[in-house]
């Protein structure tokens, strides 16, 4: 069997082991398929970082953003399935591949691992008269298809969150123009430029921004409230009958046929990254959820994710 990876305390470095010796022996390309500056990003370099530690050669981050993943999936595509490409995924991408990228499906990639989960929340622009959720419905209801939302693509986990949303509030589908950009960043930044009166977003890429007084929160979608905006309550709290289990997740997939060896290599390699100590405190500060698991299990909650997602954009009125 395949050796593990030992990882040292308060460290991401790897004792080597000799049956590791061949791989790798080159830099490794991380290919992100959103623009810098986003919550994906961050977090792949920071990963990145990690893993160019444990593994002994640099983990080079290339950003393909656009198309809902399509630059990003057309790399992975032709790249060879040695180990030495791997890509971002999150739910946005099985979304796509039923509408966008339908030359693509789960079985396109291989499933490398599965890294965090983290809550949605629906955030205004602090000088906003919108003070809560049900304001914002009624601002909405009040200028039916006049108001605008910056959003991430059409389909994403993050628009699927908001179409959820109106459904709850009794909003039409196209009483609000949902207007997306190629990351979630993007939309915060349209947000501060007062392109749209709301949008979705997750804490680590507002959270700076609500602090320093130009942004705020006004709604969690999760179970319970965040550390982070303890005064916010969550969608249920403000009446909204919503499944507070949608979230979104981050993985890492690679080209298709990658060897066994090379995957678990990967997959150690990972979940000694995320056990680091400052990676805890990077995860902890941007209320994300620690959710491990490796190629198999990661393959299988795809599949899982796959049948839920086609279920809501049927609910939605995206598929047929």
């Amino acid at each position: 069997m395949l050796a593990r990876l030992i990882l040292g305390i308060g460290s991401c470095v790897a004792l080597a082991t000799p049956s590791y010796a061949e791989y790798p022996d080159k830099p490794i390309r991380y290919i992100v398929h959103v623009s810098p500056g986003g919550a994906t990003d961050v977090m792949a370099r920071k990963l990145g970082n990690g893993l160019q530690q444990i593994l002994g050669q640099p983990v080079v981050i290339e950003n393909r953003p656009g198309g809902r993943g399509a630059a990003e999936m057309a790399e992975l595509k032709v790249a060879k399935p040695d180990g030495y490409t791997i890509g971002t995924v999150t739910n946005t991408h099985i979304a796509a591949f039923h509408q966008t990228l339908k030359q693509y499906d789960i079985d396109s990639v291989d499933w490398l691992a599965k890294l965090v989960e983290e809550p949605y929340l629906i955030v205004v622009r602090h000088d906003s008269p919108i003070r809560n959720v049900k304001d914002l419905i009624q601002t909405i209801k009040a200028a039916p298809g006049k108001t605008v939302i910056a959003g991430f693509t059409r389909g994403s986990g993050l628009h699927t969150a908001w179409e959820m949303l109106m459904k709850a509030g009794g909003v039409p589908h196209d009483a609000a123009n949902w207007v997306p950009y190629d990351s979630a960043g993007d939309s915060v930044t349209a947000l501060l430029g007062s392109h749209g009166i709301a949008t979705v977003a997750y804490v680590d890429l507002v959270k700076d921004h609500v602090e320093a007084g130009n942004l705020r929160v006004i709604g969690v979608m999760a179970n319970k409230r965040l550390a982070q905006f303890p005064d916010v309550p969550t969608l249920t709290e403000q009446g909204f009958d919503m499944p507070s289990e949608w979230e979104q997740w981050r993985g890492i997939i690679g080209p298709k046929g990658m060897p066994d060896d090379v995957k678990e290599k990967l997959a150690d390699a990972i979940q000694n990254c995320l056990k680091d100590a400052d990676m805890q405190t990077y995860l902890k500060a941007g209320s994300l959820e620690p959710s491990f698991v490796g190629p198999h299990e990661f393959k299988r909650f795809a599949e899982d994710q796959d049948k839920i997602t086609v279920d809501w954009l049927k609910t939605l009125g995206f598929l047929k």
